[in-house]
């Protein structure tokens, strides 16, 4: 986008604390963010103090998916973007977890991703330019995830759905972005799920930097594939 001010760009999963450090950069360069989560009470807080709105909805169906876009464009009138981060971190050997874990992964991380392309789409290619995100997952990137099998392979099919997306988006003014930590992010959820790992963790901060510099970049230039390094 050449500029994000007054862009109106939806956040899913918005009560999560990386969705918090995306909201706040992205307000900070002038965006007006639509703030999207299942647990309206996680959001509210985090819509009045920018200013903006809250959407309840999960986004586990199509119907779900078009009354948040239907919400959004009726209350904000346009919508610009879409920063898609719901989607569960599932750990456990492929031959230990239980048989829901498969449904656990790749409803959260795929399902929600699916829907929720296809609700805002339409919308978003209405606009002069449009941009939609998503975050990715080390274990996706470096294809080999031992120990988070089915986690590796959710995040794996939603980072090529979005590739898909991009090359099915030429010639429209819509990008596409991943942005992806390659270590863990250091939140309390990923903190509980991850309670092996080790070694440094990437702050919230830095992820939602990450987005906000994809969000700026499709004039003249795009940030497809964005990895996020661990400090030294």
């Amino acid at each position: 986008m050449k500029t994000l001010k007054d862009k109106a760009i939806v956040i899913t999963g918005a009560g999560g604390v990386i969705a918090g450090e995306v909201t706040e950069a992205l307000a900070e360069a002038g965006a007006r963010p639509i703030l999207v989560d299942r647990d309206r009470v996680r959001i509210e807080g985090l819509a009045a103090s920018f200013g903006s709105i809250a959407i309840q909805e999960d986004l586990m169906s199509a119907d779900s998916a078009r009354r948040a876009a239907d919400a959004a464009v009726e209350r904000m009138g346009r919508v610009d973007g879409l920063v898609h981060l719901i989607g569960a971190i599932v750990p456990g050997r492929l031959d230990e977890v239980e048989e829901d874990a498969f449904d656990a992964a790749f409803d959260s991380n795929v399902r929600t991703l699916f829907h929720a392309v296809r609700a805002f789409l339409p919308h978003l290619r209405r606009q002069e330019e449009g941009w939609i995100a998503s975050i990715g997952a080390a274990q996706a990137f470096y294809g080999v995830s031992p120990g988070a099998s089915l986690f590796a392979a959710a995040k794996g099919a939603a980072a090529t759905m979005l590739r898909s997306l991009d090359a099915e988006l030429e010639g429209t003014g819509v990008g596409v972005s991943i942005i992806t930590p390659l270590a863990p992010v250091d939140t309390g959820a990923a903190r509980r799920a991850l309670r092996a790992e080790t070694g440094a963790w990437i702050s919230p901060a830095a992820v939602a930097r990450a987005f906000r510099a994809a969000a700026r970049s499709g004039h003249g230039g795009r940030l497809l594939e964005v990895p996020v390094h661990p400090p030294r």
